[in-house]
C-alpha cells in the first residue's frame, strides 16, 4: 500500500452527498440548500460580456486584445463562478483544508453554469489539471481529479489515466506576480503515452487567474498530437479591466 492510500485509510472521505448545507447546515440532501443555491447563483460568470479564450470582461463577448495579438494554445475557456465569497470559502475548504464534502456542490454549481459550447466540442477525453507528485503527497488527492470524475459520471466522459502526464514541482502560481507565473509553468508537463491523433481533449481545473498552466498543458497536449484542447474551470478570478 502506497503512502497515499493509506493516508486515504486513516482520513476516510466523507459521503459523496453532504447530509447537510455546506454553508449555513441545514439539513439538505444534495450539498446545498435552496437559499444557499440561489445565494451562490450570484457568483455565475457573466459569459456574454466575457472574452471567450481567456474569460476576462469583454463587452459583447468579443475576443480581447491580447487574446488577438497572441492567441492561446486552446481553442476556448470557460469558468462557471467567480472566485469571491462564498464560492472562494468553499474552495478553500475543499482545497486547503480538505473537506471533500464540498466536491459535489462545486461540481454541481459547474453542472448549472455550463460552457455554452459543450455540446458542439465534441469531447474524447477529459484530463483533470495535474499536481507534481510531491505536491499531491502533501494534499492527498488532487482537487481537479475530484472535481472530474464527477463531471465525467454525469457527461458519460472517459478521464485520462492520471500516469499518462507528470507535473514537475514548482512553486504554487498562486504565489507569484504576474510576470512570474509563465516563466513557472515553462516546460512543467510530459507526457507518458501518446493520445490518439487528433483527440479532443477537455481540461478540468479549480481556479484560473492567468491561464498560463492551462496555456502551457494545452500546448504540451498538442504537440504530443491532440487536435484541439478545451478548458472548462469552476471559478475565475475578477481581473481589473
Amino acid at each position: 500500500m502506497d503512502f497515499l492510500s493509506f493516508w486515504r485509510r486513516l482520513k476516510p472521505s466523507p459521503p459523496l452527498r453532504a447530509r447537510r448545507c455546506v454553508l449555513c447546515h441545514d439539513s439538505v440532501s444534495d450539498g446545498l440548500c435552496a437559499g444557499c443555491s440561489d445565494d451562490v447563483a450570484e457568483a455565475f460568470t457573466d459569459a456574454a460580456n466575457s472574452c471567450p479564450l481567456c474569460f476576462r470582461h469583454m463587452a459583447g463577448g468579443a475576443v480581447c486584445g491580447q487574446c488577438q495579438k497572441k492567441p492561446p494554445k486552446f481553442e476556448r475557456l470557460w469558468a462557471s463562478v467567480y472566485y469571491e465569497p462564498p464560492v472562494s470559502g468553499m474552495i478553500h475548504h475543499f482545497k486547503h483544508l480538505g473537506d471533500l464534502s464540498m466536491r459535489l456542490p462545486l461540481a454541481d454549481l459547474m453542472c448549472r453554469h455550463a460552457p455554452d459550447w459543450l455540446d458542439a466540442a465534441g469531447i474524447d477525453f477529459v484530463l483533470p489539471v495535474p499536481l507534481s507528485k510531491a505536491r499531491r503527497l502533501y494534499r492527498g488527492f488532487n482537487q481537479s481529479e475530484e472535481l472530474a470524475d464527477i463531471l465525467a459520471q454525469r457527461y458519460g466522459w472517459q478521464v485520462l489515466p492520471r500516469q499518462w502526464i507528470e507535473r514537475a514541482h514548482t512553486p504554487p502560481q498562486s504565489t507569484l506576480k504576474s510576470s512570474g507565473r509563465l516563466r513557472n509553468v515553462k516546460n512543467i508537463f510530459k507526457l507518458n503515452n501518446p493520445l490518439p491523433e487528433n483527440c479532443k481533449i477537455l481540461l478540468i481545473d479549480d481556479v484560473v487567474t492567468t491561464g498560463a498552466t492551462l496555456d502551457e498543458l494545452a500546448q504540451t497536449l498538442k504537440a504530443s498530437g491532440a487536435g484541439a484542447v478545451y478548458c472548462w474551470c469552476l471559478s475565475r478570478s475578477r481581473l481589473k479591466r
